[in-house]
């Protein structure tokens, strides 16, 4: 079957929630750096001889035994003989830089504030002496940044201290960009300050220079994740599989980036190639998520059932269970793990809209419109606001598929009535003022509802609104009228108004008037989705077959994936019995890319009707049926009811297309009469 034009999505899925966490944790500033490989030996340090031959031995030996007594863990002592040694040198360099470690350590570990505090600050000191008296060495530069970081994280108030380390672990990222120790801490400093590209652009440099060095990967691309540069990341996340196969929280983050990505089948596979199975809820609810997400009913089911009786209480996994049900047209399964919830927590409006259409997919319209109703009455007193102006418009739209025209109007008054504020509600009176319109168009009010268009129009110019406007003027006889509205947007400056109002033509049925804009626009962006499939459809709608034929095999050789093409294309042939192996590959594809549209199924159902598959022709379109309330199904349907022999089931599917206004009544009445003719002509059989 055809699909619609316009494209939607349930709206649950837009509230599926988010589980992969990178649990990166990088050591807290101020603290003891990562270890990092050796990159070089430290510079030599030589005293700068500041003091007679004599006093300058006694320095020595003074700071050999203060490195002493820090090995013995004499620190009071080690102290001592660092000061000693700087009476006697004071220009010795090295001996300021050793005694500024000291401090640095004494200072981390002072029992109050004010005594690690005293401590730091005198490390900071020794460290900038020692800097002044040998400019541009290496080891007095990492001596002023660790101890600036060791005290910024003591001040963290004080952004003195840290710009003075990262200055001086960015000078040093010149002077000795094998430091990979430095090159880490000030890569970890701009992670934490929130400037994650700069902490990538360090990162990379590590790599590059040691690309041995595992750890830094997952800094890497937590770091990429952050500043978003998410193909990278995902690179550095590979990296960190490649050693740590069995590290969760960089498989939950690369499935996070390729789900975002739309690879869902990618992400469901890095999660299923852990080297045993992952065993957390989290990782187990992410990979029944992205199974459902990439057509796998099965295996999401499978994966949904086991955490149902490890976490039975977890509204989430009932939610998206009720979801995966549903697309596998088990509705009533669907109904009773769904209809519990009501009620029991956010996305409350959303689950009551899922349920509603589960309801309509049973016939059961009374119900779901006392399941809308009720929710509407809860949150229009509980709130929040927007929840109930999204119930209202499911609920008007629930009418308008029932064709109760006088109702859509009467759920949409109170949203017309009121002002809108926020996006949120121009949003929802926006669309309001849409449903509005076609009610008025379809209760014989043509000129008003162009009236209240032409009023929403004035005052938000959105492309959906102009579209509506040319659809209401060519479906009230004004065509000529639509179509100056098309010729008058200009493509290239507003295309989205351009394809909605071509959209508007196409929802008239006014489809070789939309062919000559859709060209137009494809001069402007040849190489445009959207105008492409538009323009097929307007080409097959209006009987240019062949025409069509090329618009989608063009367009489907750039984007194979792309499955209303993969659908239309697919159905034109089936009708036509032409191709019937391409096309049930190209259903088939569609089919797993959208599980639960049932236009694409109803078409894999004909595909197998067309092969005289009729068993499966009859499984597959009673579960379009299931899904879709749609009269062709139910003629498909009928069809291979009748292939079967099962006369009594095809005249209850070929009246229910007639109750939902069959494309061509004429033909579904004739198929009716041959049911009853053959009846007839059977000849009783006698018994003994």
């Amino acid at each position: 079957m055809r699909a619609s034009v316009s494209f939607s999505r349930s709206p649950f899925l837009a509230a599926l929630a988010v589980f992969a966490f990178l649990a990166v944790a990088p050591p807290a500033v101020g603290a003891e750096p990562a270890v990092a490989p050796a990159s070089q030996p430290p510079a030599a340090v030589t005293p700068a001889r500041g003091g007679a031959p004599g006093t300058t031995a006694e320095a020595a030996y003074q700071f050999s035994v203060a490195k002493m007594l820090v090995a013995e863990g004499d620190y009071r002592g080690a102290e001592t003989a660092f000061e000693r040694a700087l009476e006697l040198d004071p220009g010795a360099a090295y001996v300021r830089i050793e005694y500024a470690e000291l401090l640095t350590r004494l200072g981390r570990f002072g029992r109050t504030h004010e005594a690690r505090l005293g401590r730091l600050k005198e490390a900071v000191e020794q460290a900038e002496k020692a800097q002044t008296a040998r400019p541009g060495n290496v080891d007095a530069l990492r001596a002023v940044a660790t101890t600036n970081l060791a005290l910024g994280g003591e001040e963290p108030d004080d952004p003195a201290p840290m710009a003075a380390a990262v200055a001086a672990f960015e000078t040093l990222r010149t002077a000795d960009p094998g430091d990979v120790r430095s090159l880490l801490s000030l890569g970890q400093i701009y992670l934490r300050r929130g400037e994650p590209a700069a902490a990538a652009e360090v990162f990379e440099e590590i790599v590059a220079e040691t690309p041995g060095y595992r750890p830094v990967y997952r800094l890497l691309a937590e770091s990429l994740m952050q500043s978003n540069q998410m193909d990278k990341a995902a690179d550095a996340l590979r990296e960190v599989l490649a050693t740590e196969p069995d590290s969760e929280a960089a498989r939950l983050a690369l499935a996070q980036i390729l789900a975002d990505r739309g690879d869902h089948k990618g992400a469901a596979q890095v999660l299923q190639d852990a080297p045993e199975p992952l065993e957390s809820v989290d990782a187990r609810t992410r990979l029944a998520t992205e199974l459902y997400l990439s057509g796998d009913l099965d295996g999401a089911l499978r994966e949904l059932d086991a955490l149902s009786k490890k976490v039975p209480d977890s509204r989430y996994v009932s939610l998206l269970r009720g979801l995966v049900l549903s697309a596998q047209a088990r509705n009533e399964e669907a109904l009773e793990t769904l209809e519990p919830l009501l009620g029991s927590g956010p996305g409350d409006a959303d689950l009551a809209i899922t349920v509603s259409q589960l309801l309509v997919r049973q016939q059961r319209e009374a119900e779901a419109v006392k399941i809308l109703t009720g929710t509407l009455q809860r949150l229009e007193k509980e709130g929040p606001e927007g929840d109930a102006q999204q119930v209202r418009l499911a609920l008007a739209r629930l009418y308008a598929s029932l064709d109760r025209w006088s109702e859509v109007e009467t759920s949409l008054a109170p949203l017309l009535a009121k002002p809108a504020s926020g996006e949120e509600g121009l949003g929802a009176n926006r669309e309001a003022v849409l449903l509005d319109a076609d009610a008025l168009v379809e209760l014989g009010k043509g000129d008003e509802a162009l009236e209240r268009v032409n009023a929403w129009q004035a005052k938000d110019d959105d492309p959906a609104v102009v579209g509506k406007r040319v659809e209401v003027l060519a479906r009230s006889g004004h065509v000529p009228e639509a179509v100056a509205v098309v010729d008058g947007l200009d493509p290239k400056k507003t295309p989205d108004a351009f394809l909605d109002a071509v959209q508007g033509l196409q929802r008239a049925e006014r489809y070789e008037e939309s062919i000559a804009p859709l060209h137009r626009f494809l001069e402007t962006d040849p190489a445009s989705t959207s105008g492409r499939f538009l323009l097929g459809t307007s080409e097959e709608r209006a009987g240019h077959r062949d025409e069509a034929i090329q618009t989608f095999s063009a367009l489907l050789a750039d984007q194979p994936d792309f499955h209303p093409a993969l659908n239309y294309l697919g159905y034109m042939w089936i009708e036509k019995g032409q191709n019937l192996d391409r096309a049930m590959e190209m259903v088939r594809r569609a089919v797993e890319l959208a599980p639960d549209n049932g236009a694409y199924i109803d078409s894999l159902g004909w595909g197998y009707y067309q092969l005289g598959r009729y068993d499966e022709a009859k499984e597959t379109l009673e579960r379009a049926a299931r899904l879709v309330r749609d009269p062709t199904v139910y003629e498909h349907l009928g069809d291979a009811y009748a292939a079967l022999g099962n006369a009594d089931e095809a005249r209850r599917a070929y009246r229910r297309a007639m109750e939902l206004e069959a494309d061509d009544p004429a033909a579904v009445e004739r198929k009716l009469s041959e049911l009853d003719h053959a009846a007839q002509e059977k000849p009783d059989i006698q018994q003994p």
